[in-house]
């Protein structure tokens, strides 16, 4: 069963990505960095550092997250064409749909929904870009978290 961990206002938000194989989330922002457990929804580390220089266009990667861990972790969003799973291992997927009229008063406005896909078909609304813009959305490596990330926020759902 899926599970809404977090909704978090994050300022700018550029790029996402999941670090070690874990389920721990890197959050870029304008604002600097964070890491989150995507399992309880908790910031585990905040930094407001300048990471741009510690970012690897090429690699769409972070070097390294300073006074928290070493290793490079690739990221998706705005300046990364790298994209994260939209289909898990037990058949779970994740679409964004086309742009459509928001919800009542807003339907002049067109926003991009996200819908989680169980096996028979069947669409959960996750999240939606409203007045934010897409900048990345999938499930970690291990299948077991989905995340949608607008420039303003971050959304994360798990399974136990």
């Amino acid at each position: 069963m899926w599970k809404l961990k977090l909704t978090a206002a994050i300022g700018g938000l550029e790029d996402i990505g999941f670090m070690d194989d874990s389920d721990k989330l890197l959050v870029l922002s304008s604002q600097g960095l964070g890491i989150f457990d995507c399992h309880t929804g908790e910031c585990l580390y905040r930094s407001e550092i300048d990471w741009w220089p510690l970012f690897d266009k090429a690699a769409n990667a972070m070097t390294r997250v300073p006074g928290y861990h070493s290793l490079p972790v690739k990221v998706s969003g705005l300046h990364s064409d790298l994209m994260l799973l939209k289909k898990t291992a037990d058949d779970w997927q994740v679409l964004a749909g086309e742009p459509e009229p928001d919800e009542p008063p807003f339907e002049r406005f067109l926003v991009t929904k996200v819908y989680l896909i169980d096996k028979s078909g069947n669409r959960t609304f996750v999240a939606a870009d409203g007045p934010c813009e897409l900048r990345a959305f999938g499930f970690s490596d291990k299948g077991n978290v989905l995340v949608v990330a607008t420039s303003c926020e971050v959304i994360i759902w798990s399974q136990d």
